[in-house]
């Protein structure tokens, strides 16, 4: 699996440093590799800040936001 694109859904997630307790939430688009060819994913995670990084916290169900709005 190959990370294609990381798209911030809201403006806080571009934040340079992450604040404690910020939460958002990301569209990954990733590329995956099998024997019968190769198939484009995407996923939308919920990222919350903590120490200074963002984490993991959810994975969201359905189809990703596309249209870059709230979900």
């Amino acid at each position: 699996m190959t990370v294609q694109q990381v798209r911030a859904i809201e403006k806080a997630a571009a934040a340079s440093k992450a604040v404690d307790g910020t939460a958002v939430h990301v569209v990954v688009q990733v590329e995956a590799r099998d024997r019968d060819g190769l198939w484009p994913l995407a996923y939308e995670l919920a990222l919350t800040a903590r120490s200074g990084r963002w984490e993991v916290t959810g994975l969201e169900s359905g189809s990703p936001n596309q249209d870059g709005g709230q979900s």
